[in-house]
């Protein structure tokens, strides 16, 4: 139950096409001081993900424990 909360944002990020993860990207990428920001590599991770993985996440180093719940 808990997990399903957690992992609403992965949904999210699957469930948009090719082309607004595209506009995403250019967005963020329009806003230069967001260019190494934190959500842009979580969102990165996310969409190469094939199952939601709180472990893949944190071991990735992008945010901490506190962050992911």
């Amino acid at each position: 139950m808990i997990n399903e909360q957690k992992d609403n944002l992965f949904q999210l990020i699957k469930s948009l096409t090719k082309s607004e993860k595209r506009q995403f990207k250019l967005y963020v990428g329009r806003m230069g001081s967001n260019n190494d920001a934190k959500f842009l590599s979580l969102f990165n991770l996310l969409d190469k993900l094939e199952k939601y993985s709180e472990t893949a996440i944190l071991k990735k180093g992008i945010v901490s424990k506190q962050q992911v719940v």
